[in-house]
């Protein structure tokens, strides 16, 4: 298995994204939990599912630019978000109201479900995965470099993750295939909703789907995520 380096930021797109991983316990198993790192138009960054930053990934992010937004992109995703924020104490935190019900100490600035975002960085689109209200996630376009980042709406295992995560993959059906996961599948309120939601993506050129729990989808990345959510009954 492959070492994790979770201070080390991995340039993904030249000069415009990078991303890192850090190992997360999650019902008995570990995975993989990715931070993205997006150079907006103005020079200044966004900060995609923080996680709590440590010297050597801060020094990184430094040599890159200034911090300006911190994106909590689902109501699970708020951990390491207060920690981030005293680190980037001008950026502002972009974050689902359901979230800080979770966290009674992360703060919130702008409710992601607000047009004023995009207001101000006119390069990022937001698509809401509406009628899973047990996840609240909403997915963030990035109109420069084509790229889609989610955080919990797939994930996958494979040779890179930890035994413990590849031995419940198999159980629940996300070994080395993109699936939603088996704590949300239950969970999806209105399907019509959901597809609604998905079918909005359609006109999107993707080039790569950047999630949390899996590598980067750069092979058909849209008909990965409809794949996985057509198992559940979301057309």
């Amino acid at each position: 298995m492959r070492a994790m380096q979770p201070d080390v930021l991995s340039e993904i797109v030249d000069g415009r994204i990078w991303a890192s991983e850090r190992p997360v316990w999650f019902s008995g198993v570990r995975l993989r939990a990715r931070t993205c790192v997006i150079r907006l138009d103005d020079g200044r960054l966004l900060v995609h599912s923080p996680a709590p930053p440590s010297d050597a990934w801060l020094k990184q992010v430094a040599a890159i630019g200034e911090v300006s937004w911190l994106v909590v992109p689902n109501c699970f995703h708020h951990l390491g978000t207060p920690a981030a924020a005293a680190a980037f104490p001008a950026a502002k935190i972009l974050a689902p109201r359901s979230a800080a019900a979770k966290n009674p100490v992360l703060r919130i600035d702008v409710d992601l479900h607000d047009s004023t975002f995009t207001k101000g960085v006119p390069e990022m689109a937001l698509f809401p995965l509406e009628g899973v209200p047990f996840l609240d996630e909403t997915l963030l376009y990035h109109r420069p470099t084509q790229t889609l980042f989610g955080a919990d709406v797939v994930l996958r295992a494979d040779e890179n993750d930890h035994w413990t995560w590849r031995f419940a993959a198999r159980i629940t059906g996300c070994s080395k295939r993109w699936s939603v996961p088996p704590d949300v599948r239950k969970k999806v309120t209105d399907k019509a909703a959901a597809s609604r939601s998905l079918r909005a993506l359609q006109g999107l050129a993707i080039q790569r789907l950047m999630v949390a729990h899996g590598n980067v989808i750069d092979d058909q990345p849209l008909a990965r995520l409809t794949e996985a959510w057509r198992e559940v009954g979301v057309e």
